[in-house]
């Protein structure tokens, strides 16, 4: 087995004690939803959930929580804290941005390009990939405004770019080195290390490289609901760091940055007023503002589980601080469509083990 990583910015009592090589197995999972089609179950999602309180400590758990994830985008809220820490200049909706993982219309691009030009750089700086926008609009639109060699891909396009950006202004104005911003052991992504330990309460156990480029920490699920829990928290806590009540403040003020207008982390948001921040490979995370938080991963990745559930749970543990009246409302939002000939068939529903948590 190889060695466990070390990690020079993190005290000795700190240090991982294990190579983590996988995540949790089929056998440590548990049933999370059904896909129902005209009365019959036609799919089962599995995996784990916690909800963690206000202080951190479990309220309650499916599967196996405490395994170790990649946490992938549900932690930008947290790197934008790390960048903000090193002086990136970043104001309301840009801060948004920075957490979120959004469409690539116009106006993400333009919030994006705006962050680079306050520092002196322009798109050719991000080292995340070019894309086209998530949206056929969003291609048709580029399109119509592209001269007369066509729409190029860009950086400024892809979901990232908000997090890269401030990554860049981190950089710039904190006087490091802006073309190794990605590297592991570059200020930046030593100070997210640090802030990742501090908010989640463990050390990262193993980095790999996110799709967008970036170093991507394993954590585990539990560590993740209590770090994303005090960053909702933040605004309401007179002991909470200032760089955390930004995030939240703009994350609940600005929706619309963080995924997109008709998108289910920013229809979450915007209607119950709770952070939202999906992930790659079927991982969630929700909190409340009082920092009850639930964190959700489906063992295949996939996503037809993460908002009801989450939602579902934090509205279970957390009542006073969802809109009740709002939920249905949203939940039929959110919740992924099964259709017959464009009409509803069936619908996604909680299993079991999440309905045994409920009153």
């Amino acid at each position: 087995m190889p060695a466990p990583q070390q990690h020079p910015h993190l005290p000795e009592s700190r240090q991982p004690t294990r190579s983590p090589s996988a995540t949790f197995t089929v056998d440590d999972a548990v049933e999370l939803v059904h896909v129902v089609r005209n009365g019959f179950i036609e799919s089962r999602t599995i995996g784990s959930a916690v909800v963690t309180a206000p202080d951190g400590s479990v309220l309650a758990s499916l599967g196996s929580p405490a395994s170790l994830v990649y946490p992938r985008s549900t932690l930008k809220p947290l790197q934008a804290i790390a960048s903000l820490r090193h002086g990136a200049r970043l104001v309301e909706e840009q801060i948004a941005l920075a957490c979120g993982s959004h469409r690539g219309t116009a106006r993400h691009r333009q919030t994006a390009a705006t962050v680079l030009s306050y520092a002196g750089m322009d798109e050719s700086f991000l080292q995340c990939p070019p894309a086209w926008p998530a949206d056929p609009a969003g291609i048709i639109e580029m399109a119509g405004d592209a001269g007369p060699g066509g729409p190029l891909q860009t950086p400024l396009a892809y979901n990232c770019s908000g997090k890269h950006a401030g990554f860049l202004s981190a950089a710039k104005h904190g006087g490091h080195d802006v073309s190794t911003y990605l590297d592991l052991d570059h200020p930046i992504q030593r100070e997210v290390a640090a802030v990742l330990e501090e908010y989640c309460g463990e050390p990262v156990a193993h980095w790999g490289v996110d799709g967008c480029g970036a170093p991507a920490p394993v954590l585990s699920l539990t560590g993740l609901a209590r770090g994303i829990g005090r960053v909702a928290a933040a605004p309401h806590r007179r002991d909470s760091e200032v760089h955390a009540a930004s995030v939240a403040t703009a994350m609940l003020e600005h929706p619309w940055a963080v995924h997109g207008e008709t998108n289910t982390n920013t229809v979450v948001i915007r209607e119950l007023g709770v952070l939202a921040k999906l992930g790659a490979d079927g991982v969630m995370v929700m909190a409340a503002q009082d920092g009850t938080a639930v964190a959700v991963k489906a063992l295949d990745g996939g996503t037809r589980a993460g908002n009801l559930v989450a939602l579902v749970l934090l509205a279970q543990f957390a009542p006073t601080q969802i809109d009740l009246e709002a939920l249905p409302g949203v939940l039929d939002t959110v919740a992924p469509k099964i259709l017959g000939r464009g009409k509803p068939v069936g619908r996604v529903q909680l299993a079991r083990p999440v309905l045994d948590l409920l009153d």
